[in-house]
């Protein structure tokens, strides 16, 4: 069995000495594919800031058994700023470490690389407009490209399809698990309906971190879990509405 690519044990951790998190145990392997679910403010951002090395513990650990793995991270549109002024390509040849992270002087493989990336994302037509331009698709494809120029063996997102119509959320989903062949996933979202079909497993987050080990949650379940969030459900996509409840 190959090693775990992450393992947090008993992790404690917040922000000036709050503690948004508390005794979280996880464990990420090379082929997981996780949803990770919960109420805002519960905790899903911090926990993936952990895993990122971007937030450190108060207590417990954060081991990489095998070496910290080459990650991608997408993050919620809204944290980018559209009025910087940089075109699509740019923004995915950023995702190349350099000296100068937003121009690096690329070599004719990492050219070869983002143009790729372009064709299998269908931005090679866009590649010249300023991200400013785009629609919430087309930048979600963007990030996602930046997140993967590298081919990293974790790749973590941070509710992509905030913003984005359904079409693109579909080719989105279609896409992540195409890629859950190549790396691990792990998907925030506050929509268990869509996403339950896709994922693998269930990660409940809200001040501390229940672990599901199949796709499905049952009312029972998330009572169990404290873990309040929303089920939507979209077409065609098989899914269950359950009853609203209430944490006492």
């Amino acid at each position: 069995m190959e090693k775990p690519l992450v393992v947090l044990k008993d992790v404690s951790t917040g922000y000036d000495g709050d503690i948004v998190l508390r005794g979280v145990n996880l464990e990420v392997h090379p082929e997981d594919f996780i949803g990770v679910i919960g109420p805002n403010g519960g905790g899903k951002t911090t926990l993936i800031r952990v895993i990122l090395g971007l937030l450190p513990v108060f207590s417990g650990t954060v081991k990489f058994p095998g070496g910290r793995p080459g990650t991608g991270y997408l993050p919620q549109v809204s944290q980018i700023d559209k009025s910087f002024p940089i075109t699509v390509r740019e923004v995915v040849s950023s995702g190349f470490k350099a000296p100068r992270p937003w121009f690096p002087h690329l070599s004719k493989q990492q050219k070869q690389r983002v143009n790729d990336m372009l064709a299998e994302a269908g931005l090679m037509a866009n590649a010249n407009r300023p991200i400013g331009e785009l629609s919430g698709g087309q930048l979600q494809k963007t990030l996602l490209c930046r997140a993967l120029i590298n081919k990293p063996g974790l790749l973590i997102l941070d509710e992509p399809n905030t913003f984005v119509d359904k079409g693109f959320e579909q080719d989105l989903y279609r896409w992540l698990q195409e890629l859950n062949r190549q790396m691990a996933i792990i998907l925030i979202s506050h929509d268990i309906g869509t996403i339950s079909p896709i994922v693998k497993t269930i990660a409940c987050v809200n001040g501390t971190l229940h672990y599901h080990p199949s796709n499905q949650l049952s009312e029972e379940l998330l009572k169990v879990y404290n873990c309040p969030v929303d089920i939507i459900a979209h077409g065609p996509i098989p899914h269950r509405v359950l009853k609203a409840h209430s944490h006492e």
